[in-house]
């Protein structure tokens, strides 16, 4: 990830998904990520796979030009790229994993913003990952826009976010580093 600002609501929802798969999305709590929800957005994995606006931030929807409640996700991104998003949410949904990708979100007239969506699973009430909550961070000011909205998105690169710094697969890693020897031993054979 590229910025600090996407990193706070991934450690955030770790901290809320303890030792379970994903948390609840009862437990999503608007003052915990009050920093974040101009830009944050609340999907619904409707049947089959359509991802559907539930909520978005006003900063979210002012970046679009328009509310994007009851408006499919995956329509915000070029034709190009439409399967790479759904492929994503899928992803997020089927395993509980949160996911990060890298985007170049553009006006009509193709000024271009560079920004990450984070993609962190959240669970129903019967303990199916249904939800999705994200976050559309720019990376670049807002004022290069000059007041156009933007009307797609295209994925430049997107990944799977494993591995907690706290979790015990870091743990073992780091105990194997302080065993490894210091110094590397060549050995020819002829």
């Amino acid at each position: 990830m590229r910025n600090a600002h996407t990193q706070s609501l991934l450690d955030h929802w770790r901290d809320q998904r303890g030792e379970t798969l994903a948390p609840r999305k009862a437990s999503i709590e608007p003052k915990a990520i009050k920093n974040h929800l101009a830009f944050a957005f609340l999907l619904k994995r409707e049947a089959g796979d359509k991802f559907t606006f539930v909520l978005a931030g006003t900063g979210m929807c002012d970046l679009f030009g328009k509310e994007l409640r009851g408006n499919s996700f995956v329509h915000l991104w070029a034709e190009q790229s439409r399967n790479a998003a759904l492929t994503s949410l899928i992803r997020v949904s089927n395993l509980s994993v949160p996911t990060v990708a890298a985007s170049i979100a553009e006006t009509e007239d193709g000024r271009a913003m560079p920004g990450e969506v984070l993609l962190l699973p959240y669970a129903d009430e019967r303990g199916e990952t249904t939800y999705i909550l994200g976050h559309f961070q720019p990376l670049d000011p807002l004022s290069r826009l000059m007041g156009r909205k933007l009307v797609r998105m295209r994925m430049t690169a997107n990944a799977i976010l494993t591995g907690d710094q706290a979790g015990p697969s870091a743990a073992v890693f780091a105990a194997d580093k302080r065993s490894a020897p210091k110094h590397l031993k060549v050995v020819s054979t002829r």
